[in-house]
């Protein structure tokens, strides 16, 4: 009985999981770069740029991002970009990023980085924020594209 209940475990365990779900595949130097690209050019045309007609360039259509405890997508997103383009005063953002791992599951690229955006009125700094962020890209019939991603705001440790 003891051998059987051992067995019937042991079945459910490794049924449960998919060895190749986890295995980390090599990702090549051109893919890191298509990756980074990737982030860069989003944060530099959305959020920076709060351009809309960009965002079939960057995210899948059921794209989402989790922020600060919210669930956003495409049309959560564009919504912000009006906000933002009908203030009197905007700010120029400019977003600088440090890649603390890109790699590759199966057929999907993960990043994580800490993003730093710097705010300007002109060409002086009014401000600064910092996050703590991941993505997932996939590969689409039009290049990659982030299907997800999840934000942290890190306070500022002054």
């Amino acid at each position: 009985m003891k051998t059987f209940l051992t067995i019937t475990i042991s079945l459910i365990i490794f049924s449960c999981t998919n060895p190749k779900q986890k295995e980390i595949v090599t990702i090549s130097g051109k893919e890191k770069e298509i990756a980074k690209n990737l982030i860069q050019g989003a944060f530099d045309n959305l959020w920076g740029g709060l351009d809309s007609t960009k965002i079939q360039d960057y995210h899948t259509d059921d794209f989402y991002i989790l922020e600060q405890g919210e669930v956003w997508d495409n049309d959560r997103i564009k919504g912000y970009m009006r906000d933002q383009l009908a203030k009197e005063k905007q700010t120029r953002r400019v977003n600088e990023m440090d890649y603390l791992t890109i790699e590759k599951f199966g057929q999907s690229i993960n990043i994580a980085y800490n993003n730093k955006a710097y705010f300007y009125d002109g060409d002086s700094l009014v401000g600064q924020a910092q996050w703590l962020e991941s993505a997932l890209a996939i590969p689409t019939e039009n290049g990659w594209k982030l299907r997800c991603m999840h934000s942290t705001y890190v306070p500022d440790k002054k």
